[in-house]
């Protein structure tokens, strides 16, 4: 399989540099507790340890994610389940999950409607924590991932509210932020 020039930054951006955008999202999923966290799309594990930062550790957090190496690479001394797979296919029971978590990884997917479709499947709740398409930057960053490959299907927040909504969930939390080009939207059963 040929990859994506895209593919081959991800790997170097989350095996070498690490980045620390998940502080915000570990604030909220600390609030929650949940027991069992499905961590889909993630790479190598960065909101466990942003979880690990605030004190808190799901007594289950599986990291599902379609690339082996990132998944290897997670911090040494967190526990978690990691998972090969893909959003569009969750290896997971119904309703077995309190709370899934895209972090930056719903417009990555090939499918992005039957991702949400499996995690409302499977979860209580569902946060998304993903680029805002309607502000410039987050235009410039989609423009960009195209450029290397991505799939870049981006879905601007009122579309996902409703699409969560459509799903059975309601909406609980809708949030833009300001220093990043971003969304975090948190629905529940």
């Amino acid at each position: 399989m040929i990859e994506s020039i895209g593919q081959q930054l991800l790997r170097i951006m989350y095996t070498r540099v690490r980045p620390k955008i998940h502080t915000r999202a570990a604030e909220l999923v600390t609030s929650m507790e949940p027991r069992v966290l499905l961590d889909i799309g993630s790479a190598n594990a960065l909101l466990a340890s942003a979880l690990m930062d605030k004190g808190y550790m799901p007594q289950v957090y599986v990291a599902l994610d379609p690339d082996p190496v990132l998944l290897t690479h997670a911090e040494p001394g967190i526990a978690l389940e990691r998972v090969m797979g893909v959003a569009e296919s969750l290896p997971l029971r119904s309703y077995s999950v309190d709370l899934s978590v895209f972090h930056d990884s719903l417009h990555h997917l090939n499918d992005p409607d039957k991702a949400l479709e499996e995690a409302a499947r499977v979860s209580e709740c569902i946060l998304v924590d993903d680029i805002d398409p309607d502000s410039l930057p987050g235009r410039l960053v989609a423009l960009l991932e195209r450029l290397v490959g991505f799939p870049a299907r981006f879905i601007d927040a009122s579309t996902l509210v409703e699409k969560l909504e459509e799903r059975g969930l309601r909406v609980i939390v809708v949030r833009k932020t300001r220093r990043l080009p971003t969304y975090r939207i948190l629905a529940c059963r």
